[in-house]
């Protein structure tokens, strides 16, 4: 009896690591790869018919900022060229996700103002799909870059580039997709988004610069202040 009811529970929990299993594969793999070959359908699949997941879009958009960190650990010597001693690991998440996160924003205002179908969440959802070429290619290229030797190093340089080449089209499609533009109207919103994007950029450096120059004028007080007490 005791061996059954085992048997039972032990069945039950394979079970559900398979449905579990089936799931994730589904949502991290099998609709990515619907997306990567039938882009049209796959974004109007998610922007009409909920296919999409959000958590799965932030998901990649970690896998993408802790790929730059697992690049320098262990990418091969021969194709790692960051140097040691100049390698932050803040730096390098913040670079691999700040510029998409601003593009999100930039994007996002400027189709509010061009009649653009698209809500927030939908562009953030669009750019976190873009990023599964260049997951996978960066993953395998990671792998393959401590086989090859310099002379194969058109391989992995070729690897990556047609992962970013490949995400770009994604993003391209996917913001064509969810806001119903025609294809010339997406490439101004494009051009219109890089321009918003500069702004958006120079006005955060300007306020850096700015809280700076406070923080630097209120220790000068404080410390004038404590020289004379």
């Amino acid at each position: 009896m005791t061996k059954s009811i085992a048997r039972f529970s032990w069945r039950n929990h394979l079970r559900k690591m398979k449905e579990i299993l089936l799931v994730v594969i589904a949502l991290f793999i099998r609709f990515p790869l619907y997306i990567l070959t039938h882009p049209i359908d796959g974004f109007y699949e998610m922007k009409h018919n909920r296919q999409g997941r959000l958590r799965v879009a932030a998901v990649f958009f970690v896998i993408h900022a802790v790929l730059g960190i697992v690049e320098f650990t262990y990418t091969g010597f021969l194709f790692n060229t960051t140097d040691p001693s100049q390698f932050r690991f803040l730096r390098s998440i913040l670079v691999s996700v700040a510029p998409y996160l601003i593009f999100i924003v930039a994007n996002w205002s400027i189709t509010s103002l061009m009649d653009g179908k698209g809500r927030f969440k939908e562009i953030f959802m669009v750019t976190g799909y873009a990023f599964f070429p260049i997951i996978v290619l960066r993953i395998i290229s990671i792998f393959t870059s401590n086989f090859f030797t310099l002379e194969e190093g058109f391989f992995y340089h070729g690897a990556i580039t047609l992962g970013y080449l490949l995400m770009f089209y994604l993003l391209f499609m996917g913001m064509r997709s969810i806001h119903e533009y025609s294809v010339l109207r997406a490439v101004t919103t494009v051009i219109l988004t890089m321009v918003s994007m500069s702004v958006i950029v120079f006005l955060g450096l300007l306020a850096l610069n700015l809280a700076q120059q406070i923080v630097l004028f209120l220790q000068t007080i404080i410390r004038e202040i404590m020289l004379r007490l």
